[in-house]
């Protein structure tokens, strides 16, 4: 297979920084795949009940919108480089941390340890890309997503493989994920070039003490934060919008699926697992095709792909309550999740470009907006459930699919980034 001409540039810093972010989001995922497939196993055994381990699953996600605007300051402060170097970093510190987890306590610790890796991770590598100079936004974002869902689906089988093999000996898999973890931030120190220094300005004329305290700000007032201007701007408000409803409307089914697929339809485990693997070629094949869409109509176009594959899958699952009708919703809606993340990327390295010094505030304010979203999807998809029914949560999700499209995608295609 030959390698993508977005990434052959000589061997060029640019190109190296793009690589890295590839080779990092694979061995990321690899590893934190493992982590995710075993932690729940973990902790049966440390003898947490099912209710404890929701709390522990429901930690990074909190997390993550705590940190991801810090994140975006951090970026803009230091540099993506740096920022990214501590995301990885802190990732190689939970996976070390994995083995003092003995108790439920020190595991919930570890898991807001990588809660924030997580968090830090996305700003910042979008940063790279973005600071790459590369006029291949969707395949650049279209190969990086590939290599973490390629990480990700190798995670569960390599994860219960080496449990078997070890006899449940969870710490020789602490000792692999701790391996694994430490390649990104080798790849991120080697690859990821450091930032140019910038032309000093010419120093001032010294200026009157008067005229310097008109100039500053009076006590107790500070100067206003440049991250509060991302709302002023209507087109970077809409992107908001748009990261907030997709998610939400997407991970309404995230989680609850295999219940769906289940009580619903009757399907066995195995059949489950069989939806799940079709899904991941979905992904392999219209990611990278969505990519290349982007590059050469724009991102715009495929803005509403993943809001109208919610409501159509939804519709699917309503109407069609068969093992048939749930592979046709699922593959619908991950091939909308596949076709949108790529043009998604492009947008938000696009707005970072644009943005300049405060390009990881940027960056950070509308990743955490989708954040937002995919953490409130599954919360409103199971109370309306739970009090209304099934049909009424399909309906609601098929609805704000269209409103997002009509009201959200239709405007943010009539606007020039």
């Amino acid at each position: 297979m030959s390698v993508p001409r977005v990434f052959r540039t000589g061997g060029s810093p640019p190109a190296r920084a793009l690589q890295a972010v590839v080779v990092e989001g694979f061995t990321t995922r690899l590893a934190f795949g493992v982590v995710i497939f075993a932690m729940p196993l973990y902790a049966r055994q440390l003898g947490m009940s099912l209710a404890e381990i929701g709390v522990l699953v429901a930690l990074k996600p909190l997390v993550e919108l705590i940190v991801k605007p810090i994140m975006g300051w951090t970026v803009d402060r230091w540099g993506a480089r740096r920022g990214y170097l501590t995301a990885v970093t802190v990732r190689l510190v939970a996976s070390i941390l994995l083995f003092t987890a003995a108790t439920p306590a020190s595991l919930y610790l570890v898991r807001l340890v990588q809660g924030a890796a997580s968090a830090a991770r996305d700003p910042a590598s979008i940063s790279v890309v973005a600071g790459s100079g590369t006029r291949k936004l969707g395949r650049a974002f279209s190969i990086s997503f590939g290599a973490k869902d390629l990480g990700a689906v190798s995670a569960g089988a390599l994860g219960g493989l080496l449990l078997a093999l070890s006899g449940n000996d969870f710490r020789l898999l602490w000792g692999f994920v701790g391996a694994i973890s430490l390649v990104p931030v080798l790849v991120v120190w080697r690859w990821v070039p450091r930032p140019e220094p910038r032309p000093e300005d010419p120093p001032a004329p010294e200026e009157p003490v008067a005229v310097r305290l008109v100039k500053d700000p009076p006590p107790g007032r500070s100067r206003p934060d440049p991250e509060l201007r991302v709302f002023r701007d209507g087109r970077l408000r809409l992107l908001c919008a748009l990261g907030l409803l997709a998610g939400m409307t997407a991970h309404m089914t995230h989680g609850l699926f295999p219940v769906l697929a289940a009580e619903v339809a009757g399907l066995s485990p195995g059949q489950i697992g069989a939806i799940y693997s079709a899904s991941v070629l979905v992904l392999l094949i219209v990611g990278p095709l969505a990519g290349l869409a982007a590059d050469r109509f724009g991102a715009m176009p495929l803005t509403g792909a993943r809001t109208l594959a919610n409501t159509l899958s939804s519709l699917l699952y309503l109407v069609f309550p068969t093992a048939a009708g749930l592979l046709s919703g699922r593959l619908v809606d991950v091939a909308g999740r596949a076709a949108f993340r790529p043009p998604w990327g492009s947008l938000l390295a696009q707005a970072a470009r644009r943005a300049g010094p405060r390009a990881g505030r940027v960056v950070a304010t509308l990743d955490t907006a989708l954040s937002v979203g995919e953490a409130l999807g599954p919360v409103i998809a199971a109370l309306l459930w739970d009090v209304w029914g099934l049909a009424a949560f399909l309906l609601v999700r098929a609805g704000l699919g269209v409103a997002t499209e009509l009201v959200v995608s239709r405007r943010l295609r009539h606007t020039v980034l």
